[in-house]
C-alpha cells in the first residue's frame, strides 16, 4: 500500500504523537508499504528518510516549540497527487488534519484519522475566557471532523467512548500504539548509569517521563514525592522531558525543599532515555489527561511497576495489583503506593516480572498488523467493486 501520513508533530519534537508515527512509519516500511509523511517545517532541522514532506510553517508565542503550519502549499500538492497513495491517515483534526482531509476527498482517496488526544484538556492554552468557550468549539470541531472521515483510530475504549459522546458515528477501531521494549542493563552498566545520577546502592529511583505541562499534574506528583522523601531519605526522582511548565514545576520543588532529590533531565533522544528505564526501581505516572500513556508501556517493557492515576485510557494498560497501582487523584494516595514498593522489595520485584509479560501486548508488530488490516478493510469498504475484481483476478 501507498499510505499518506499528514501530522502537525514530527522529528525532531518528541511527544506521544511524533512517536506513534515513527513507530508506524518504520513498521510499515519494513513490511514493505510505501509510506509519506506530510509535516510542517522545522527550523534548522534537515530529514534523513525519504518520503519526506515539509509544508512552510512559523512559530507562534502560544506554542513555541511546535511549529505552526501554513496550509498553502501548491508545490506540495502537486507531489501529494503524483504519489497516487492508496490512503490517506491523519493525526490531527487540525490544520494538516484538515489539509490531508481536504486532498483525499479532491482525488478520492480513503480518509482515516486517529484521535491521539483529549483535546479539551488542553483548553487552557488558548487565551479565550471563559474555557467552556474553547471547550465547546474543540468538541465541535472533533464531531465535525472526524464524522467526515471514513473510520477513526483511538488508542483505548476510554477514547472511543468520548467520541461517542461527542455525537461521531463514524466507525472507530482500537489500535493501541506499539512501542520498543527497553533491553536491561547488566549489573554494572546499572549501576554506572545510576552513579551517574548521584545514586548510591541503597537509593530507590522513581521515573517520570513526559511532557513537563500543566495537564501532567505534575504538582501532584511531586507533592506526593515530599511526603515519600520525608521517610525515605534514599528516594529520588528523574524527570524526563521539557514544555511550557518547566520552569514554573522547577521553583514549585524548589518551594517544597526537593532540591538535590530530584533532577530535570529535559527533553532526550528514546535511545538515552532507555538506560534510565532500564536503571530505575519504579515508574510515576500522575497525568489524568492520557489516551493511552506510551511512556507507561514502555516502561512496563523495562520491568518498571507503575504507580499511575486512574483516569483515561490508562486503566486498560496497567493491571492493578499486578504490574503497578492504579490510584485517586490524590497525592497522599500516590505516595503510599510509592511507599508500599520502596518498603517491599519481594511484591516490588514480582510487578517487575508481570510488567515485562504484560507489556507483549504493546508489541509494534502487532499494532503494524492491526493497521495493515484496518486500511485494508478501509480500502474495501470504499471500493468494493475494485478490491472485488482484484481478488477475482488472481
Amino acid at each position: 500500500m501507498r499510505i499518506a501520513i499528514f501530522t502537525e508533530s514530527y522529528e525532531p519534537i518528541v511527544n506521544g504523537v511524533s512517536v506513534c508515527v515513527d513507530t508506524l512509519r518504520d513498521g510499515l516500511t519494513k513490511r514493505g508499504h510505501e509510506i509519506y509523511v506530510f509535516a510542517p517545517a522545522f527550523r534548522g532541522h534537515e530529514d534523513r528518510a525519504n518520503g519526506v514532506y515539509r509544508l512552510p510553517s512559523t512559530h507562534t508565542i502560544l506554542m513555541p516549540d511546535y511549529p505552526f503550519p501554513i496550509p498553502f502549499a501548491p508545490r506540495v500538492r502537486e507531489k501529494f497527487a503524483s504519489l497516487h497513495v492508496d490512503i490517506v491517515h491523519t493525526q490531527t483534526p487540525f490544520l494538516l488534519g484538515i489539509l490531508g482531509a481536504k486532498w483525499a476527498r479532491s482525488f478520492g482517496i480513503p480518509l482515516v484519522s486517529t484521535n491521539h488526544t483529549l483535546y479539551t484538556e488542553y483548553a487552557h492554552y488558548v487565551p479565550i475566557r471563559p474555557k467552556a468557550l474553547t471547550r465547546g468549539f474543540l468538541t465541535r470541531l472533533m464531531r465535525w471532523y472526524y464524522s467526515g472521515c471514513d473510520a477513526v483510530v483511538v488508542p483505548s475504549g476510554p477514547v472511543e467512548q468520548i467520541l461517542r459522546s461527542y455525537g461521531v458515528k463514524t466507525r472507530v477501531e482500537v489500535i493501541k500504539t506499539g512501542v520498543n521494549g527497553i533491553p536491561p542493563l547488566s549489573p554494572r552498566e546499572r549501576e554506572n548509569v545510576r552513579r551517574l545520577h548521584g545514586l548510591g546502592p541503597n537509593d530507590f529511583l522513581l521515573l517520570y517521563v513526559g511532557r513537563i505541562a500543566r495537564e501532567k499534574n505534575l504538582r501532584m506528583l511531586l507533592t506526593a514525592f515530599n511526603m515519600v522523601s520525608t521517610e525515605h531519605s534514599g528516594a529520588r526522582l528523574i524527570l524526563v522531558g521539557g514544555g511550557p511548565a518547566l520552569e514554573e514545576t522547577k521553583k514549585f520543588a524548589s518551594e517544597l525543599g526537593l532540591d538535590g532529590r530530584l533532577e530535570f533531565m529535559g527533553m532526550l533522544r528514546r535511545p538515552q532515555i532507555a538506560p534510565l528505564y532500564a536503571s530505575a526501581d519504579a515508574f510515576v505516572f500522575p497525568s489524568t489527561t492520557e489516551t493511552q500513556g506510551i511512556a507507561i508501556c514502555e516502561a512496563l517493557s523495562a520491568g518498571l511497576p507503575v504507580i499511575a492515576v486512574n483516569a483515561g485510557g490508562i486503566p486498560e494498560n496497567v493491571e492493578p495489583e499486578v504490574d503497578g497501582f492504579l490510584t485517586n487523584d490524590d497525592p497522599s494516595e500516590f505516595a503510599d503506593k510509592i511507599n508500599f514498593l520502596i518498603t517491599h522489595e519481594r511484591e516490588r520485584l514480582e510487578m517487575g516480572s508481570h510488567a515485562r509479560t504484560n507489556a507483549r501486548n504493546f508489541s509494534i508488530e502487532r499494532m503494524v498488523s492491526d493497521f495493515e488490516t484496518f486500511y485494508s478493510s478501509v480500502i474495501e469498504d470504499k471500493f468494493p467493486v475494485v478490491i472485488t475484481a482484484a481478488k477475482a483476478g488472481r
